[in-house]
């Protein structure tokens, strides 16, 4: 049989992605490229240099893969018996012609059972989108897996979360091979044994498992004592989720400090415990402390940036990221972390439609280089268009991909729009918006979360257009048709919407008496439209029987005439992070009642860091384990969510995001929200 089930060369053994980090985007694609086209060259019989530059080139120079997807097709048609050619064509013409793509792997793996890539590919297709088939990714990835037993493929890795009776039978044999393993670079291996040991085994049997992995350190600490940054941090982690002592991991920690004091993962470490012992206010509203709080990181940040010469987002980003928010910054200093920041992206990063969006709304919001601010949206502008015609060519999106593909594209186009509105107002240059007019006057969107945006924008042409009665008009649309009230968020609350219609009714000579009466949200209209960020569902929840990480088992049956929240989340999330304090203190005060249930959905795929972190924060809400759940029912998914569950089991509502606000705010809400889904 030929060579061609796996690599003989992998291609991260030339392209290691720390020189590659720190090279300009457009030489570190001409060397992967180069080095990849080598590999084929040398090794035509090698799956993964083939799949690793098809990749590279579908993500990094999309304008530039049609030809790549016609070379592999010419060369399955010219080798219609070549399982390899076959299955390399197929994966190339993924997205494009779908059905194209699943007829050549289909015949890929009837000409080689044995070969496991094309199986592979199929589950990857009947994983989610339009052809979505829980049994044939069900089918393809068992036998991936009979090929590979012990694979640590991370697109297997993820096909695998929708076939729960496989994912033991994989530990096992990943064990098995681990524990014959001396490689230091394939030890790194036993982190995805332990996400799915945990995950596998119902928490009554995680304490014994904690023990296995304190074992299996030891282990990996004699085969590779003298480990580099990545393999401490590495170990670390293992000891986190082993259970050991907090001293134990501070000395860990502190081994890595001493011997590695310039990493990245040093940076980690003292960033963490910097965020430690400098807690964010709890109250949203406390100007001051917050004001104290943002001083005292910027100082920190400098620190960083001066102490990690190597580590790229400090050098690169960070600082334009602390600074974008600040209200008090002066022009030049602004305008220093804007051009650096620009700079950086220019050099490092493949042209994007946010770098250049960031950089106009930061000069907007500040009242900065107004001119600058159009140029940089007018660049954004084809870069947006690029981007929206390649994600329509994906002909495997479902119904639903499609309506969030649609709204993203709605929302983008609306940004760019208000941003260059906002610009051209700043700049006096009513002429820079004149293309705009046919779509800003354009019929108002069916869909209501869309409205205020429709209408802010007419606004702002019509007071460029010099029609400022028009524009008033239009912003009292735009004020009843928000969603929801902005609210205070890190000691600030920001209404750039009112603050625009206020100005242009002083400038008009309203009187403040008029403008109390005249910006009131009129009667039961702004109830009407404002749903805030909830939305219906358009899936059922599943019925499910989830253990939580105390052993209890919740199953949604015997959860009947109680209204739900569920909220998902993950230790790694930064919102999930901001929002998790709220729903505690919601918990708390509701854990009583016989009519509403707390409980969360964790998704975090290192499921032993979730105890640990539990009890370090003093969190006491249930939860359940849910990664390979929420994968099966939803085809993407953003994190934090809150879904509300009716007392007949029906999903009612969900939310994505977290928008702030005070404690008191999220009660109210969920409250509010969980009192409504009890009508019929």
């Amino acid at each position: 049989m030929p060579s061609f089930a796996g690599s003989a060369q992998d291609p991260d053994e030339k392209l290691d992605g720390k020189p590659l980090g720190n090279m300009k985007y457009d030489e570190r694609m001409t060397l992967e490229r180069q080095v990849l086209e080598e590999l084929i060259a040398k090794y035509p019989r090698e799956y993964v240099p083939y799949d690793t530059y098809i990749d590279l080139m579908r993500r990094g120079a999309p304008d530039e893969f049609s030809p790549v997807q016609e070379r592999f097709a010419k060369l399955a048609k010219e080798n219609p018996g070549d399982p390899l050619a076959l299955l390399v064509a197929g994966i190339a013409l993924l997205y494009k012609d779908t059905p194209e793509s699943i007829r050549l792997l289909e015949t890929a793996k009837a000409k080689a059972p044995d070969f496991p890539w094309p199986s592979l590919a199929l589950g990857d297709i009947y994983f989610s989108g339009k052809r979505a088939d829980k049994d044939k990714v069900a089918e393809n990835i068992a036998a991936f897996f009979a090929a590979c037993p012990d694979s640590t493929n991370v697109t297997a890795q993820w096909v695998l979360t929708k076939n729960p009776v496989l994912q033991p039978k994989v530990a096992v044999g990943l064990r098995a091979r681990l524990e014959k393993e001396a490689d230091p670079k394939r030890l790194r291996d036993y982190e995805t044994l332990w996400g799915l040991e945990f995950r596998t085994r119902p928490p009554a049997e995680h304490d014994a498992l904690r023990k296995q992995v304190a074992q299996d350190l030891r282990r990996l600490e004699s085969l590779n004592p003298k480990g580099d940054s990545a393999w401490l941090a590495f170990l670390i982690k293992g000891y986190k989720q082993s259970g050991a002592s907090q001293e134990t991991i501070t000395a860990m920690e502190g081994r890595l400090l001493r011997e590695y004091p310039k990493s990245n993962e040093a940076y980690d470490i003292v960033e963490g415990r910097w965020s430690k012992e400098h807690k964010q206010p709890s109250d949203q509203k406390d100007t001051a402390a917050w004001a104290k709080y943002d001083e005292a990181y910027k100082e920190a940040l400098k620190g960083w940036i001066r102490d990690y010469p190597d580590n790229a987002y400090l050098q690169r980003y960070a600082w334009f990221y602390a600074v974008s928010d600040d209200d008090i910054l002066p022009q030049k200093e602004g305008i220093a972390a804007l051009d650096q920041f620009l700079k950086a992206a220019a050099d490092y990063q493949e042209p994007n439609f946010w770098t250049l969006t960031n950089a106009a709304e930061f000069l907007t919001e500040h009242g900065w280089q107004p001119a600058r601010a159009i140029d940089l949206v007018n660049q954004a502008r084809p870069l947006l268009a690029k981007e929206d015609e390649r994600a329509r060519q994906n002909d495997n999106l479902s119904a639903e991909q499609l309506k969030d593909q649609a709204e993203q594209e709605f929302w983008q186009s609306e940004r760019v729009a208000s941003l260059l509105l906002k610009a051209a107002k700043r700049a006096g240059q009513p002429q820079a918006v004149q293309s705009l007019r046919v779509s800003i006057e354009a019929d108002p969107p069916q869909d209501k979360k869309f409205l205020s945006d429709y209408w802010g924008d007419r606004a702002r042409f019509a007071t460029l257009d010099n029609r400022k009665q028009d524009a008033l008009a239009y912003y009292q649309l735009a004020l009843q048709t928000r969603r929801e009230p902005p609210k205070v968020w890190h000691g600030k609350l920001r209404d750039d919407l009112m603050d625009e219609v206020h100005a242009l009714w002083k400038e008009m000579g309203g009187t403040e008496t008029a403008w109390a009466v005249w910006s009131k949200p009129a009667a039961g209209k702004a109830g009407e439209l404002a749903e805030g960020r909830w939305e219906k569902p358009t899936k059922q929840i599943p019925v499910f029987e989830l253990p939580d990480l105390t052993g209890k088992t919740w199953r949604l049956k015997a959860l009947g005439g109680r209204t739900l929240l569920i909220n998902l989340w993950a230790t790694w999330c930064g919102p999930c992070n901001a929002e998790l304090p709220a729903l505690q203190k919601f918990y708390e005060k509701v854990k009583g009642r016989p009519d509403i249930q707390v409980l969360t959905f964790n998704i975090d795929e290192d499921l032993g860091l979730v105890a640990p972190y539990l009890k370090e924060k003093g969190y006491t809400f249930p939860v359940l384990p849910a990664y390979s759940t929420v994968v099966s029912l939803l085809d993407g998914y953003a994190i934090p969510q809150n879904w509300i569950v009716d007392p007949r089991g029906t999903w009612r509502w969900t939310q994505i995001g977290y928008g702030g606000g005070t404690d008191t705010d999220f009660e109210q809400e969920m409250l509010q929200k969980l009192e409504s889904a009890k009508g019929p």
